[in-house]
């Protein structure tokens, strides 16, 4: 009996392990995360059921764990966890005489002093609270990126699959959104933009900042396929017909980033289907064995047909008065005009508290401090609504450090990627969409926040474990090309 019930859980316990059920894990997480964690808001009811959730999807990944398959790909798991380890340093608690010595803190001593109360032990962090959540959100990518490490060679081109099939669902949402009520209850979250195409969002920035990446991704899974592999031409005209069904949506939006972000991400998508595997693989001659290639006509009618669709498309938009995206991009309203007066309090932001930061998570209350009377006004502002001054407000020399060192990472992957071009075939392509993908979300952090939602972290810390593997493939090649 009991060697009956032992071997029955030793069979459930590799099925819950094997490599089909390692995907679907994959694929629940990022589903969950697209429903449950579209924005970037620490007060978000769906974030108590969320972060429990990805500590349980963690742990069923280091249960799964393969120690040789994961070697050499842990670099962007590294990250996340040194970003993991810098906030711990930043609770822990300091004695008065070195906490006031911190820069940026002797308004608080000050304070003290005035009110005859003794300096206590505390943090590095000037909110605790908010220094704390911000390390509870990082479970997320790192759950992320642990699933897709644990992914095999057939199931980790799908995980961009899963990405596209999820930036498709929420577009669709967005869409129905533009038919209904805009406090209808498709608008998943209270503080949004009401009547904006959102989507899955709570932001339409956030939103066209995402569909400007699909873009990019649909460039690259439309024509990654050989001729002869199944259903390759459904995935190809399909993936060209969403593109050109993002294009107005983007557009509708009302987003200037991602109106500027989807230009690039455009022409990367018509490299990526121009060069593709599905273009100018070669495939068996009807007559005989020898192979010949797609006629170029095809390649280059393709290419023009869908320059010349998103530019009517495009067009269409701005004619029948629904670009809102355009109307933004060359207007300067009241919220652009106060980024601009922003910028310079941000850049004294950072030599206040320069080399140890504020704490992460903490810019919203000492945003306060140094808010001017003029920029005083009956909202407030939770953001910097620009990330590369945010992350040295709250993190100081060390964030930017670990920043630096990611970015070192991707850059030395370039000229990698240069030296085995040749032999390097369709993994090349590969590893541009996922360099294009990661430019556009850093980019888009110039004016805006999308690395703080929840789904969107962990889209880039998956895009960015895809980018090692490709590298990794490319550089496998060498070899055997020279043999």
């Amino acid at each position: 009996m009991a060697r009956n019930v032992t071997k029955k859980f030793d069979r459930l316990r590799n099925q819950l392990s094997g490599n089909n059920a390692r995907f679907y894990a994959f694929s629940a997480f990022l589903t969950l995360l697209f429903f449950m964690g579209g924005s970037s808001r620490d007060d978000v009811q769906s974030l108590v059921f969320l972060r429990p959730l990805a500590v349980l999807f963690g742990a069923y990944a280091l249960t799964c764990m393969d120690r040789d398959a994961w070697k050499g790909r842990m670099f962007p798991l590294y990250i996340a966890l040194a970003l993991a380890a810098l906030m711990l340093l930043q609770l822990i608690p300091l004695s008065p005489n070195v906490w006031t010595a911190l820069p940026g803190r002797k308004i608080f001593a000050d304070i003290a002093d005035l009110a005859g109360i003794e300096q206590p032990w505390r943090p590095l962090t000037l909110s605790p609270s908010r220094t704390l959540n911000s390390l509870f959100s990082l479970t997320i990518p790192i759950s992320a990126m642990m699933l897709y490490l644990n992914l095999d060679e057939r199931h980790r081109k799908q995980a961009v699959a899963v990405i596209i099939i999820l930036a498709g669902i929420s577009a669709l949402w967005a869409a129905f959104q533009l038919t209904g009520s805009a406090r209808g209850p498709l608008y998943l979250y209270n503080i949004t933009n009401n009547g904006a195409a959102v989507g899955l969002f709570a932001n339409r920035n956030h939103q066209a900042i995402f569909l400007a990446a699909t873009i990019v991704m649909l460039g690259w899974y439309g024509a990654s396929h050989p001729v002869a592999a199944k259903l390759s031409a459904l995935k190809f005209y399909s993936s060209i017909a969403a593109i050109f069904v993002i294009v107005p949506l983007i557009f509708i939006t009302g987003s200037r980033a991602g109106l500027i972000l989807m230009a690039p991400a455009l022409v990367t998508a018509a490299v990526l289907v121009y060069f593709g595997r599905y273009m100018i693989e070669t495939q068996p001659s009807v007559k005989g064995n020898r192979p010949r290639k797609k006629r170029f006509a095809s390649r280059q009618m393709i290419l023009l047909s869908s320059i010349a669709l998103v530019v009517a498309m495009g067009g269409l938009s701005v004619y029948f008065a629904r670009s809102l995206a355009f109307d933004r991009l060359f207007g300067r309203g009241d919220v652009e005009e106060l980024r601009s007066q922003l910028v310079p309090i941000l850049t004294r932001m950072i030599g206040d508290y320069f080399p140890w930061g504020s704490g992460f998570g903490s810019f919203e209350h000492v945003y306060r401090i140094h808010e001017p009377q003029g920029l005083l006004n009956p909202s407030y502002l939770n953001q910097a609504h620009n990330d590369w001054l945010q992350f040295p407000i709250e993190g100081g020399l060390p964030a930017i450090l670990i920043a630096v060192v990611a970015a070192i990472w991707v850059a030395i992957k370039i000229p990698k990627l240069a030296q085995n071009w040749r032999n390097s075939h369709y993994t090349k392509y590969s590893a541009i969409m996922t360099v294009m993908v990661l430019l556009i979300f850093v980019v888009g952090s110039i004016g805006d926040y999308p690395l703080r939602v929840p789904s969107l972290i962990a889209v880039l810390a998956v895009i960015a474990c895809v980018l090692g593997d490709n590298m990794s493939d490319v550089q496998r090649n060498r070899p055997k090309a020279k043999t």
